[in-house]
């Protein structure tokens, strides 16, 4: 049994388990993962989960957030104002989608007037882990196990592709992960890249055609607007915006709102865009992962059936 600790957690899973079956090491791979956060916080209280979630000893991982959003407005020359109104603009596009799923009206003033103490970029609701119990996995298998299970062709789902990449990085060397200038969070543009080239498609050409379901790790700011710029849904920082306005992002409202706590968001988006390719909602998925303050990225793209053969 492997454990992966991280918010690309999930991300790296499936893409270890799929060179195991690639490489007929094993026939089916198990990924679960499980958070009893809600019952955490009470067997230990808040203070011994906000002492768990500390990764380095001289900054908080709130600090950690805000060093890396300040480092980012240097690298795309926007303004704190610039970087307030694109935060707005996100969670206005996870709120949009969310209230779409679920029906439930969200109060409009949320996410813009819960700053911290101490910082100048990060509000208390970009991150917000929800105090829940979370528990949820999948199976990735091969094709001559599906046949066995007997599992209908289209309830299979295949993973196309799916790459992960790390780079080392900390509070005091956040532009080891930021990259500088026109190469934005170079470590995910590759991860990006490489993903696209194992699934063979063009991911941002699916997207645009509405034939692919995104699901974009919305941890804080910065994440969420390295993917559109790294990858190429955008380019420059100056089109989100707008991008925003008329492309959904995330298929379950993301991290802030959707209810997966810590290491889990990737998982809960890798289940739910799974549940949405089987309804034939669309024909790809696209799924994010991050980890610690942006040092693990990952993608995984996953692909609604159309007679092909899986793993």
């Amino acid at each position: 049994m492997n454990t992966y600790k991280t918010g690309a957690g999930p991300i790296q899973a499936i893409t270890d388990a799929g060179e195991l079956i690639k490489n007929d090491l094993y026939d089916a791979i198990f990924i679960f993962g499980y958070e009893p956060l809600l019952s955490d916080t009470r067997n230990y209280g808040k203070n011994g989960i906000k002492k768990a979630m500390e990764i380095f000893e001289d900054f908080t991982l709130i600090q950690c957030y805000d060093l890396l959003a300040r480092q980012l407005c240097r690298e795309t020359n926007i303004s704190d104002d610039e970087f307030h109104k694109l935060a707005d603009g996100l969670f206005e596009n996870y709120s949009r989608t969310f209230q779409n799923k679920s029906g439930t009206l969200l109060n409009s003033s949320r996410g813009k007037i819960l700053h911290d103490l101490g910082t100048d970029l990060f509000c208390l609701t970009d991150c917000a882990n929800p105090n829940i119990d979370f528990a949820g996995g999948l199976i990735v298998a091969n094709h001559s196990t599906s046949e066995l299970l007997n599992i209908p062709n289209n309830r299979r789902i295949k993973v196309s592709g799916s790459k992960y990449s790390v780079v080392k990085g900390s509070p005091k060397a956040v532009g080891s992960i930021t990259g500088e200038g026109n190469n934005l969070f170079p470590h995910l543009k590759d991860a990006f890249l490489l993903a696209q080239a194992e699934s063979k498609i063009d991911i941002i050409l699916e997207f645009q055609k509405k034939t692919l379901l995104l699901e974009a790790y919305t941890c804080y700011p910065p994440i969420p607007i390295a993917l559109l710029l790294a990858a190429g849904f955008v380019s420059n920082i100056n089109e989100i915006g707008d991008f925003l306005k008329h492309h959904e992002i995330t298929v379950t409202g993301g991290m802030n709102l959707a209810r997966a706590p810590w290491n889990n968001p990737a998982l809960n988006g890798l289940i739910a865009v799974t549940e949405q390719l089987v309804k034939g909602h669309a024909q790809y998925g696209v799924v994010h992962g991050n980890g610690g303050i942006g040092e693990a990225q990952g993608i995984t793209v996953l692909e609604g059936f159309h007679g092909y053969e899986s793993y």
